[in-house]
Formats: C-alpha cells, structure tokens, sequence
C-alpha cells in the first residue's frame, strides 16, 4: 500500500483547526503526509492585500500551532471553494479530503454542512470524509452501502486502500414494491410474507455473490448483510441502529446516488463520501 496523503480543507474557523489536528494524528499512523488547503473567496473578500500577503500571514499562524504544517504542504488559493479544493486534491493526487461539518466561509452564513460540503462532494472524485463528531479519527467498524454495481467495487477498493484495517460491513437495501397496497391487491398476510422473503433472499444471494467477486486480499475483514428500506433518510440512523459501525461510506453513484447527500445530512456518524 502507497503512503496515505490527506488533504485537510481549513476555513481558520476553531472547528476547522480541530479537525486538522486530528487529521494530522490521523495520517501519521500511516506514515502518511498531510496538506492543508485555505481558499479566499475572491467572490466576497476585498483584496486590499494580495494572496501572496494573505499567504505569508497564514502559514505562520498556522505553523506556530502545528509544526508540522510548512510552506511546501500549505496551499492558500483564491477562487471558489467547491472548484479550488477538489482541483488542489487532484493536483496533488491525494488519497483522501478531510473536512469538518461546519466551518466560517464568510459567504451570507454558509456553511460547509451546507452548500459548500455538497458542493466539494459533487465537484471531487477524491473520497471526501466528513468529520461529524468531537473525537480522534479511529474507526474499527465500518459500513458501506452497497447497490451490487461496478460503481459500488470501485468504491469498496477505494475503502480499501484507505481503511486496510478496518472490518467492513457491506449494507444492501432492498424494497417491498407497492407494499402499502398488497392488502388492496387481494395478497393476505402470509402471501405477503413469503413474497417479503423471497425478495430478502433474492438479495441475500446477489451479496454473497457479489462479494466473491470482489477479489480483495484474503486479510480483508468484509461481510455483509440486507434488509428492508424505506430508503427515507431520516428513518436511516434507526433502520441501521442494531449494526456495530462507526464509520459509514457511501457511493454518489449508481442507485445509492441520489439517497447519499441526505444520509450525509442526517448521520450522527462520520461519513467518508465516493465518487467513482
């Protein structure tokens, strides 16, 4: 496995300046390397001093709080935050953006929970983990939603290289069609019943199925499990309350897609974001 790079995303904001630190601790367990990225806001900020100034200033704010912060793993950009990060990710080939749930943009009250968050998720094809709660980055336990799809491989290797350690659990959601209307349709209890089984089943067996094929190294720890969704996110944190995770992934592709930003919104967990 190569050495982890990170790329902490950091408005300055006390939130933020947590979160790199633990970001920090974070990547040294992989003998990784950490960069920071600040972006000023050319839409809203006044440039009476140039980036150049802004820059200087910065970095030893910064490097007098973390010395391991410098001038080569510092980047102070100007443009917009959901373009600048993402292109900084890439530029740098980092494995993975960490960022906190909130932060100060300057912009109207925005917040990165809000549209900037959505906004880098969209705009990055660098897994993005989105640190939720007030706690070191260590995870044992972790959940992926999984729609048995090329898309969903890609992002459990991803998972992978990043989370070599971690016991993975694959999650898939399946749904009961029309299941306020059976009774209407003339299906009696025990019909419904055996249809709801037959449907867990049929799910059952694409998992098994599909983790076979995932070929991933004999030391991975990964099983999986389904059950039934009404795939409402708010409803998500209870339907998965009995699962042992703490640490939830999912895919912004496929036909998890369009339920990804809302588990985002709703987790009391952190959530580590992909885009394959």
């Amino acid at each position: 496995m190569n050495r982890l790079k990170t790329l902490v995303a950091i408005d300055f904001s006390d939130d933020s300046l947590k979160v790199l630190q633990k970001a920090i601790n974070f990547t040294k367990k992989f003998d990784g390397s950490v960069h920071v990225v600040h972006v000023v806001e050319n839409s809203f900020f006044s440039p009476k001093k140039d980036l150049s100034y802004i820059r200087e200033h910065s970095i030893k704010k910064l490097s007098e709080k973390f010395p391991d912060i410098n001038d080569k793993n510092f980047h102070c950009v100007n443009g917009k935050i959901k373009n600048e990060i993402a292109k900084a990710a890439q530029i740098l080939n980092s494995d993975l953006i960490i960022m906190g749930k909130s932060g100060e943009t300057f912009f109207l009250g925005d917040t990165y929970m809000g549209s900037h968050t959505k906004d880098i998720i969209r705009n990055s094809f660098v897994p993005v983990l989105i640190v939720k709660n007030d706690h070191e980055l260590k995870y044992k336990n972790l959940l992926l939603l999984t729609d048995f799809s090329n898309n969903s491989k890609e992002a459990i290797k991803k998972v992978v290289n990043i989370f070599p350690s971690l016991n993975i659990q694959l999650l898939n959601f399946y749904q009961v069609p029309f299941e306020n209307r059976l009774n209407t349709y003339g299906f009696n209890d025990t019909d419904i019943a055996e249809y709801q089984f037959s449907l867990m089943q049929e799910s059952r067996q694409k998992l098994d199925t599909f983790i076979d094929s995932l070929e991933l190294p004999k030391d991975i720890k990964i099983s999986g499990n389904v059950r039934k969704s009404s795939l409402n996110p708010k409803l998500f944190e209870s339907e998965v309350e009995d699962i042992n995770f703490d640490l939830l992934a999912v895919h912004t592709t496929g036909s998890v897609s369009f339920y990804a930003l809302d588990i985002l919104e709703n987790s009391k967990k952190d959530v580590v974001i992909l885009k394959v």
